[in-house]
């Protein structure tokens, strides 16, 4: 009979979960392949860390990558028996984009708390620690344009 700490002791090595090491030169090899398949869709200032441990005969790499402005983090899994690479990043939303979304939400809310019906938005600029956009209102039959300044969580509105 196997006690809970022996269980405990296998499962960690990897025998019950069919986890087994990665030798150094075959998480080399997975690193190489997963940045040349980045580099094959377009991705650029790649890093990666192989896993230590693998699952059969597949290595699974932790990537971070650039595509343009944007930053992806992600795996690469690497089958050693069919030599093949596959990428599974996401990209990284970054501070502006949360600020951004934030300031089209505060400058469409207040233009409705002021009864206008919002049918467009412009692109929001970035002006130091602010965002500016114009809106496409409407109250009442007539068309209006809205000037939005957001900053500091406050949302101010003009209209035109």
């Amino acid at each position: 009979m196997v006690g809970s700490r022996a269980l405990l002791w296998i499962a960690a090595a990897g025998f019950v979960t069919g986890c087994v090491p990665v030798p150094p030169r075959v998480a080399e090899r997975a690193e190489e392949e997963c940045r040349a398949e980045a580099r094959a869709e377009g991705f650029r200032q790649i890093e990666t860390e192989a896993s230590e441990v693998g699952f059969g005969d597949t290595v699974v790499v932790r990537m971070r990558a650039r595509r343009g402005d944007r930053e992806y983090r992600g795996t690469c899994t690497w089958d050693r028996d069919k030599r093949r690479a596959r990428l599974d990043l996401e990209r990284v939303e970054d501070r502006d984009d949360r600020f951004e979304a934030r300031a089209r939400e505060a400058c469409r809310e207040e233009a409705v708390d002021r009864g206008y019906e919002v049918r467009g938005t412009s692109d929001a600029r970035r002006i130091g620690d602010s965002f500016r956009l114009t809106l496409d209102l409407r109250r009442r039959g007539r068309s209006y344009e809205g000037y939005c300044r957001y900053e500091d969580g406050e949302a101010r509105l003009e209209i035109r």
